[in-house]
């Protein structure tokens, strides 16, 4: 399923944590932590010219939200004044991502949003 959602309310979801970023609980949390990366910078610049590419992805646990794949998408959009997102809950396989189990299928207790 694809959506559209307010970049301001996907700040207040949670999020997995990240090693980087201990004690992180809502995706607010970590942005910061991405802008640090070091493809950030260029991904800014993508973004700008061309817009987003892929959406972020959203799964639900125990009712609540949580943004398992954009965070840097997410870092983008609110320092280029997006205000509104796509998003999916089906995992995006356009790129190889070993170290993110949640796109490799072990989502663990995670399903779809819908």
């Amino acid at each position: 399923m694809l959506g559209t959602i307010p970049t301001v309310d996907v700040l207040d979801m949670l999020t997995p944590d990240d090693d980087d970023t201990i004690d992180a609980i809502c995706v607010r949390d970590v942005l910061n932590h991405k802008r640090t990366s070091e493809h950030y910078a260029r991904l800014l610049e993508e973004i700008r010219a061309d817009g987003m590419a892929l959406p972020i992805m959203i799964r639900t646990f125990e009712g609540r939200p949580w943004l398992v794949d954009g965070h840097h998408r997410v870092a983008a959009a609110v320092d280029l004044g997006i205000t509104t997102l796509v998003w999916s809950d089906l995992p995006m396989e356009l790129e190889y991502r070993p170290y993110n189990q949640m796109l490799n299928g072990g989502w663990g207790p995670y399903r779809p949003a819908a």
